[in-house]
């Protein structure tokens, strides 16, 4: 069995040739003295379009539009100018929209953590003032699933559309998203993770950062915990 690292992977058996890989993952609470912590769920509620939820009725998809992409990005935006103006150090849980982290990454480059030869950034986490998680389900599922699952994703916020979807995906891999925050880990998210991995969606050092390492260095702590995957 290979153990996955953030920046290379070893063999810890005589097992050489196997394709298991050891990840880590973090379950924290995301407690922290020096980290204002703000959860998008709790601040999207206030903003929820009752009339909208309450005449759903076999239009599932019609439930990205409870919670909207345009008061998530109201919400980062205040967050984000809050952290800038203050010089607080804050870490939003569950962002699903492009343009918030667009927003990020125009921050990361102006702190020089771009690295042109590979068209990816190296971001130290313990330096920016802002930092981000995405949640494993808005990696899961897309807005064309509503119709399938119907309430089982239900989440707060919402599912968003597909190309938010791949968006998510783009911005792990370019290293600006800090962490897939799973609450509870089930074997349907640890298949998730073992196809993201065969796929390539999600190469394994990007993926053993976003598990574990990021979020270690922006010292949250609480739970570590063994994930294998084969490869």
């Amino acid at each position: 069995m290979k153990q996955v690292l953030d920046d290379r992977i070893i063999n810890i058996d005589k097992n050489l040739f196997d394709n298991k890989f050891l990840f880590y993952y973090q379950k924290t609470d995301y407690s922290s003295k020096d980290i204002e912590v703000f959860f998008m769920w709790d601040l999207l509620l206030d903003k929820e379009n009752t009339q909208l939820l309450l005449n759903i009725k076999d239009k599932y998809a019609s439930y990205s539009n409870v919670y909207s992409s345009d008061d998530e990005f109201d919400i980062f935006c205040d967050l984000f100018n809050y952290a800038i103006s203050k010089n607080k150090k804050i870490h939003i849980v569950w962002v699903t929209l492009k343009k918030e982290i667009e927003m990020l990454e125009e921050y990361y480059e102006k702190l020089w953590f771009l690295r042109e030869d590979i068209n990816c950034f190296n971001v130290d986490f313990r330096v920016p003032l802002v930092t981000v998680s995405v949640n494993i389900e808005n990696l899961m599922w897309r807005w064309s699933d509503y119709k399938r699952m119907k309430e089982e994703i239900f989440f707060i916020p919402p599912i968003r559309e597909s190309w938010e979807t791949k968006a998510m995906f783009k911005w792990i891999n370019r290293w600006v998203i800090a962490n897939i925050n799973i609450w509870k880990l089930t074997k349907e998210k640890i298949n998730f993770l073992q196809n993201t991995l065969v796929s390539e969606h999600i190469l394994p050092l990007t993926l053993s950062k976003v598990l574990y390492y990021n979020i270690s260095n922006i010292w949250f702590s609480w739970e570590k915990q063994e994930i294998i995957l084969k490869y």
